[in-house]
């Protein structure tokens, strides 16, 4: 099986001349491309970089990312793309878990490694330049020969580490995933090319930052096919829908906060018909939120469910299928998806239990934790989620929440997204989140904090609830804050809502003390 830098020059190969990436106003063909990344190549081997090393990157959405990532698949070494807004314990954290050779650093993370006094062999600099650091510009437009290029190249299997993506960057314990070229090859081929027929002909929007790994399959898979990449530096609003004017965008990877801010804008005024497939990610979508996306977008509409091992695990076409209201599709034809109790057997259909799943396109493992990775399997090679759902008897698939985020009040299970389901019908709530605090008579009780942009009347809220939830499914406190926490995708930070030194509460005087149920 050929790697992933032998794919991309069958591409350079029969089409030198046509447009890879586009970033704000630079463009590169696919030669000029292959020429950066072979410079880039052949330089960081000549300052000591060998196959199997690893290098932590620091770098914003652009060209240059391409250019590190598959420089980095020429010559064999695995790449840990990282936020830039790290610092203090959590850049440590992450740069020890990775155990890098080097890094490759935006301008202001450069001078955060340099005064804190990190050892690093190798520290390349992205940007303005810092001290007398070597520049990444340097060493792709400097040409230079290296004969370790041309005996590295194809040598390594597939199967030789790729990418690190951390599962957190917190302070706490990040735990590195590990993908192989060949998770990566897999994901954008098998699981996304052919899931939703997409060729040398598509233009595929990055509207992520890449340090996200659907970022990083929506860079890789164009470039793979032939196709060319729209890389948006920062996601607005504007830059969205003008990149779709004006590059005749037709595919792309969206976060669900993203469409939801989208909605008010698409108006019919803005020409988007060359758009032929968007798939939502990482939560799903409300009800209302697809029927009015479905008006106003001339495309099909999909919803997929998935985990950063595993990539893709189920696909849902909204616009076909609109009668299993808050499911997340059927699992993907390549693999195989079952639903078990806390001893790991397998359950019937509508029995609520952990998704767990069996798929070509799950991660290598945990880096340097094979007894973390060995637990994440059963003996049929299943890999658990730790999230919570169902399977219907057509075998359509329903996600209810995160395992560790199960509310236990009394002894019983209440599950969260139960009640945020509900009290996001409200129509002045803009986003809620439930949680469990704890609570002498009931071990926990439920909280509920919620945003909007008006004053809600509480009592509107409790009247909901209790018309539609039933009575251990009550929060016992309701607040109003000015905003949640939430990851550069949008995805509110669940275990982060808990600690009141990361939400901010409002001034509006109906919802800013705790008010006790009846």
């Amino acid at each position: 099986m050929k790697n992933i830098y032998q794919l991309f020059n069958d591409v350079v190969r029969s089409s030198p001349n046509k447009v890879a990436c586009i970033c704000d106003t630079k463009q590169v063909s696919y030669q000029q491309l292959e020429n950066d990344i072979s410079n880039l190549s052949a330089n960081l081997l000549n300052l000591g970089v060998k196959q199997g090393d690893r290098i932590a990157v620091f770098c914003p959405n652009s060209i240059d990312f391409a250019v590190i990532l598959f420089a980095a698949a020429k010559i064999g070494i695995a790449v840990a793309p990282l936020p830039i807004s790290l610092k203090g314990a959590a850049l440590k954290n992450s740069i020890e878990r990775i155990d890098c050779q080097g890094v490759i650093s935006w301008q202001s993370v450069t001078k955060k490694l340099l005064d804190s006094q990190f050892n690093i062999p190798l520290l390349v600099n992205i940007g303005r330049k810092v001290d007398n650091q070597i520049q990444l510009d340097e060493l792709i437009k400097h040409q230079c020969f290296s004969e370790g290029i041309a005996s590295s190249v194809g040598r390594f299997s597939v199967d030789c580490d790729f990418i690190l993506t951390l599962t957190s960057g917190s302070t706490g314990d990040p735990k590195p995933i590990v993908f192989t070229q060949k998770n990566k090859i897999d994901r954008a081929i098998t699981a996304t090319a052919n899931i939703y027929d997409l060729s040398s002909n598509d233009t595929t929007l990055v509207s992520t930052p890449l340090y996200h790994s659907l970022a990083q399959r929506s860079l890789i898979l164009p470039l793979l096919l032939g196709g060319t990449a729209i890389i948006l530096p920062k996601f607005t609003v504007e830059s969205w829908i003008e990149a779709i004017y004006q590059h005749r965008v037709s595919f792309l990877f969206a976060v669900s906060s993203q469409l939801t801010t989208l909605i008010p804008h698409l108006k019919t005024a803005y020409d988007l018909s060359s758009l032929r497939c968007i798939v939502s990610s990482s939560a799903i979508l409300s009800n209302e939120s697809k029927v009015q996306l479905m008006k106003r977008l001339p495309c099909k509409l999909h919803e997929c469910y998935g985990a950063s091992e595993l990539g893709v695990v189920s696909d849902f076409c909204v616009n076909q299928v609109q009668n299993k209201v808050g499911s997340v599709g059927k699992g993907l034809p390549i693999l195989s998806v079952k639903i078990t109790d806390e001893n790991r057997v397998k359950v019937d259909s509508y029995q609520l239990g952990e998704i767990a799943c069996r798929s070509p396109t799950q991660f290598k493992g945990y880096f340097l934790q094979p007894e973390n990775t060995k637990k994440a399997y059963d003996d049929d090679g299943f890999f658990y989620t730790g999230d919570l759902g169902y399977l219907d008897e057509e075998g359509f698939l329903f996600y209810a929440g995160r395992k560790k985020d199960i509310i236990i009040t009394g002894g019983i299970n209440v599950y969260p997204q139960d009640i945020e389901n509900v009290v996001n019908t409200i129509n002045d709530i803009d986003e809620c989140v439930a949680f469990g605090v704890s609570d002498k008579q009931f071990g926990e009780v439920i909280k509920l904090v919620y945003t909007s942009s008006v004053e809600v009347d509480l009592m509107s809220i409790k009247k909901v609830c209790l018309t539609e939830l039933t009575d251990y499914q009550q929060p016992r406190y309701i607040e109003a804050v000015d905003q949640l926490p939430k990851s550069s995708l949008g995805k509110i930070l669940r275990q982060k809502v808990r600690e009141p030194s990361t939400i901010t509460k409002t001034r509006r005087a109906k919802a800013t003390t705790y008010k006790r149920m009846p």
